[in-house]
């Protein structure tokens, strides 16, 4: 079993960070994108293994990641960056007091600044990002609006973490004749930075709801009865319903 095989293992069973968006709604309520959630993690949970998802755009990203890491090392400033893929294992942060984890794709020696790599794919993507008369407020609004469960599920997967870089970047298209100019070039990637301290009472509510969601996983009851009445984790931590 190879590194990424172990890191996958990892994962199974688990609520993790990137798949957060499918843990909440916009009312709070238990919706059906959240049923099929739970569904799946409990079939990953019992079975010990998931269904695989192909996605040319995943694979575009996966493809990218040391290509955006080089654009990091030459264009940041950092003295050092740890970049996941090249340690004997890929990291997988898990949360002390809440049952979520998280793999960053690159972070400083000591932990306080996480860079997640967001490869821009398709030509709406790649225009909006790259307008020059777009703003950058803009542009961060439209990052929080893809990834913020994914920052706030990052910072609780690692207290350590004080600031997330999140990295988009537009890659070189080798079908595109005249997209020439160096893959480290500076106008290829946006970095859109997100403190911690600013994201305090989104953290703790995304927190409670991570806990809920973990309980509802395992409770032996029909998920479609979670739509109905208020469900909540009580001081003891058992899941209850009013």
């Amino acid at each position: 079993m190879d590194k990424e095989q172990k890191w996958l293992q990892k994962r199974l069973g688990m609520i993790t960070a990137s798949e957060l968006g499918q843990i909440t709604s916009a009312s709070g309520k238990i919706i059906d994108g959240n049923l099929s959630y739970i569904r799946a993690k409990r079939w990953e949970r019992k079975h010990g293994f998931t269904h695989p998802v192909s996605a040319r755009a995943m694979e575009i990203g996966n493809e990218q990641e040391p290509t955006i890491y080089e654009w990091c090392k030459a264009n940041l400033g950092f003295n050092e960056i740890v970049y996941s893929k090249d340690l004997p294992e890929i990291p997988f942060w898990i949360a002390t007091d809440c049952p979520v984890g998280a793999s960053p794709d690159a972070f400083t020696p000591d932990n306080k600044i996480e860079l997640e790599f967001k490869t821009l794919v398709g030509a709406t993507s790649i225009e909006f990002f790259g307008d020059d008369y777009t703003s950058y407020e803009e542009k961060k609004l439209a990052v929080w609006k893809d990834h913020g469960d994914q920052i706030l599920g990052q910072f609780i997967s690692n207290s350590a973490v004080e600031e997330i870089w999140v990295v988009k970047y537009i890659y070189q298209d080798d079908d595109i004749l005249k997209d020439t100019d160096s893959p480290l070039d500076s106008w290829r990637g946006l970095v859109f930075k997100f403190a911690r301290k600013d994201y305090e009472e989104s953290i703790e509510e995304l927190r409670r709801r991570i806990i809920l969601i973990d309980k509802m996983i395992d409770a032996p009851i029909n998920p479609a009865q979670f739509k109905k009445g208020e469900w909540y984790v009580d001081e003891n931590g058992k899941l209850c319903n009013r």
